[in-house]
């Protein structure tokens, strides 16, 4: 069963006593203002289905683009104030009774805390790329809806910009929860911005409702910038049912063309893994240190930034399945060293109506190459890692376009061979939004080849429809060493609002081959094709609620599929093109 508790929240919330809202829409010439707040729910519902004014698209992209533009014209002046006007969950003057309630109950982000998460000072010399970058940032933080920043020139002083920084809050306080069919269950209940303070807070607790059995606790706790440094911390402690967690964790990431990037952990676990292709489960107990450091400078003369990054990690496993030289690699106990070193580029450009429902988002584009080598000392003997990364992201005429592509292999020390070679590469895109009226549709395209040469034998040896190059609905576990998928999907941006709630329609196909066939083509076929419904108010912090509707097919037919699928899922952490920790090709 998928996570429902979004959905009673939302009725508790916002249904009781509340009225329906106009929305941005200017009501029409001959309707006061007063008519418009007597027209129901429903007849709102109605005019904003058939009223149809004609967008232009093509203004819509200048929009975009001048986004940059009106920040440089700033270029070069000094930043005089910085001014935070911080506003609640809602609009003050809001008649909705729901609305009302949680205003009043909301602690408002403390200023101090959006100022901690401000690079930009006064004194400093404007930048408009710099000014991007911290809106980004502060958009990015889950406590924060939406921001804004506003340059305007200080009166006695021509030379002097002042800043003008408005957030826009969210409900941050949630409850999740999850029902299994062999009874184990949890719910979880959490706070994004504990007292305003923007750290998380959240306590998950397991019940078997079943037998009634108690599973334990899990506790959780993340501050996204400790005091004003840009390290974000996590701590984890707890166990339910058969999975255990301890762990902690500091990192800095990326930020500006010239900067740092470091990073710490230490993760105990203890949890059941599905082995495949053997359809079983064994339970694992590990424990592991990371450490890693990095820096970039910007080059003016290539506009772009050079990078290196180093990592150090030690993984032992007190509990696994039977592990040999050639089997279960995933398993073996060992230390590793990696050094990466690059050149990387990056900008954003604001637009809405792509991974979110009416605010806006920030969408990376750029490009990073990176080349990646090192040293893994193993219980099984000692290896050698070479590899490499390319991705690029442009914004053209038709939309947005990503191509990437991994390359990575392990050398045995004994014999010089190549062994678990991995190849990776996707493509993403999106289109401009199209159409004329109030339903605005984009298409979304994605494609995901991945290839492995003298795999070993074992757990992640192989590979299956899972994550990012999953099959949406096919409930069958496949498995090989190579894999082609390909997913469409067409979304209708409706003009649809109910208490906030803002509904995309979507049809969806996807396809896949996978097998250990050199050829490609000769591996086997399957397909989902469906359509679905999200329903998302950007104003709360709980996820998208989607609804859909699907079937599976392949070459033999019809094939076991979820049929209907309900669930919360979170945004899509929008690609970026930031130096990351050395790392091996994922081959999942």
């Amino acid at each position: 069963m998928g996570k429902l508790a979004p959905i009673i929240l939302a009725i508790l919330l916002f249904c009781p006593h509340a009225r329906a809202n106009s929305g941005t829409d200017m009501p029409a010439a001959a309707d006061t203002v007063a008519d418009e707040k007597k027209r129901s729910g429903l007849s709102r519902l109605i005019q904003n289905t058939i009223s149809a004014p004609k967008r232009d698209r093509q203004a819509e992209l200048e929009a975009a683009r001048k986004d940059m533009e009106y920040f440089s014209r700033y270029d070069g002046k000094t930043i005089g104030q910085v001014v935070i006007v911080r506003n609640n969950v809602f609009d003050r003057d809001t008649e909705r009774w729901g609305e009302r309630k949680v205003n009043a109950i909301h602690r408002l982000t403390r200023e101090s805390q959006i100022r901690k998460d401000l690079f930009i000072r006064p004194g400093d010399v404007f930048d408009a790329a710099t000014i991007i970058r911290n809106r980004r940032l502060i958009r990015s933080r889950d406590y924060i809806s939406d921001v804004s920043i506003e340059a305007v020139p200080a009166d006695a002083d021509t030379s002097t910009v002042d800043l003008i920084v408005t957030t826009r809050d969210k409900w941050t306080i949630s409850l999740d929860a999850e029902v299994s069919s062999n009874g184990n269950s949890f719910v979880k209940l959490y706070d994004d911005n504990i007292l305003g303070w923007g750290h998380m807070f959240a306590i998950s607790t397991y019940i078997n409702y079943k037998n009634g059995h108690y599973g334990g606790n899990v506790f959780e706790y993340e501050n996204p910038n400790i005091m004003g440094t840009f390290f974000s911390g996590r701590l984890i402690a707890g166990h339910g049912f058969d999975h255990t967690d301890y762990g902690a964790e500091i990192k800095k990431e990326f930020i500006r063309p010239t900067d740092y990037g470091a990073g710490a952990s230490f993760y105990y676990q203890k949890e059941p893994i599905g082995i495949y292709p053997l359809d079983s489960t064994v339970q694992s107990r590990d424990r592991e240190w990371n450490l890693w450091f990095g820096k970039s400078r910007y080059i003016r003369g290539l506009n772009s930034s050079f990078f290196f990054t180093g990592r150090y990690n030690d993984l032992r496993f007190t509990q696994r399945p039977d592990v040999a030289d050639t089997l279960n690699p995933y398993f073996h106990n060992k230390r590793s060293v990696l050094l990466s070193v690059g050149l990387y580029r990056e900008r954003f450009r604001t637009s809405s109506l792509i991974y979110g429902y009416g605010v806006n988002e920030d969408i990376a584009y750029g490009f990073r190459f990176t080349l990646t080598g090192g040293h893994t000392w193993g219980e099984f003997g000692n290896r050698w890692y070479v590899g490499g990364d390319f991705s690029a992201g442009y914004f053209t005429s038709f939309g947005y376009m990503r191509w990437s592509i991994e390359l990575g292999s392990y050398i045995n020390t004994r014999d010089g061979k190549f062994y678990r070679t991995a190849l990776v590469s996707n493509i993403n895109y999106f289109s401009n939004l199209l159409g004329t009226g109030r339903y605005k549709v984009r298409q979304f395209l994605n494609f995901n080849y991945t290839r492995g040469w003298n795999r070993l034998d074992g757990f992640r040896e192989s590979i299956g429809f899972v994550d990012e190059a999953r099959l949406r609905g096919l409930r069958e576990n496949v498995y090989g060493c190579h894999r082609l998928v390909g997913t469409s999907e067409t979304v209708v941006f409706t003009p649809w609002k109910i208490h906030e709630f803002r509904f995309a329609m979507y049809g969806f196909a996807d396809l896949g081959l996978i097998g250990n066939d050199m050829n490609l083509f000769g591996n086997r076929f399957f397909s989902t094709i469906g359509v679905g419904v999200r329903i998302k108010n950007e104003n709360l912090v709980f996820g998208t609620i989607n609804i859909r509707l699907g079937i599976a097919l392949s070459g033999d037919g019809f094939r076991k599929a979820d049929y209907f699928h309900i669930s919360s899922e979170q945004r899509k952490d929008p690609l970026r093109y930031i130096p990351e920790q050395a790392a091996p090709v994922d081959y999942r």
